[in-house]
């Protein structure tokens, strides 16, 4: 694999694996539970993340299908691509607090063993769409995104990262209002 998707793969599994730890910290039977009426539950939480993962990876799949049916160019840039959404403050919710927009918003709020299936899948299916972009420029690829303009297909593969990165401090702050320490 390409040292720019090994490094992009690497850190969404990063990512993932900071939602879950945050997320394991609320026994399972109050995962589907909202602990205000205008918040959401973890369960709301991770199922926005699926979306999210899932409708980037349908762009991604499609842009990267088009590329290699085109011929397009090989990557030859080796430059790390971490930062190049820093403008955008994807991960920073207080400072730039935004609402889902419909198409990915939780509209359920499934058991635990069914959002992390769902997880499990949407990200099964974007390492999917990574590995039919290896050896790709991906980086002179580009789809527009509804908030941020303009993003090249790496950029796109960071916002996942960085939006549930954006989404660990939540998880935490329901886990804490759930699942107080004692």
């Amino acid at each position: 694999m390409h040292q720019r998707l090994a490094e992009l793969t690497e850190y969404l599994a990063q990512q993932r694996r900071a939602v879950l730890t945050a997320a394991a910290a609320v026994p399972t039977e109050l995962w589907t539970e909202r602990p205000a009426p205008d918040r959401w539950s973890v369960s709301h939480i991770l199922e926005h993340l699926h979306r999210v993962e899932r409708s980037a990876t349908g762009v991604l799949a499609k842009r990267i299908a088009k590329a290699r049916a085109e011929g397009g160019p090989a990557e030859s840039e080796t430059s790390s691509v971490l930062g190049t959404l820093d403008r955008f403050g994807v991960s920073d919710r207080r400072g730039r607090p935004l609402i889902a927009p419909e198409v990915v918003d939780p509209a359920e709020a499934p058991d635990r063993a069914t959002i992390e299936q769902r997880l499990a899948e949407s990200r099964a299916a974007l390492l999917t769409a990574l590995e039919n972009g290896d050896g790709l420029a991906l980086g002179e690829i580009r789809h527009t995104h509804l908030r941020f303009g303009e993003l090249d297909l790496y950029q796109w593969i960071l916002f996942v990262a960085e939006h549930e990165r954006r989404h660990v401090e939540q998880v935490a702050e329901t886990a804490a209002s759930l699942a107080p320490s004692t």
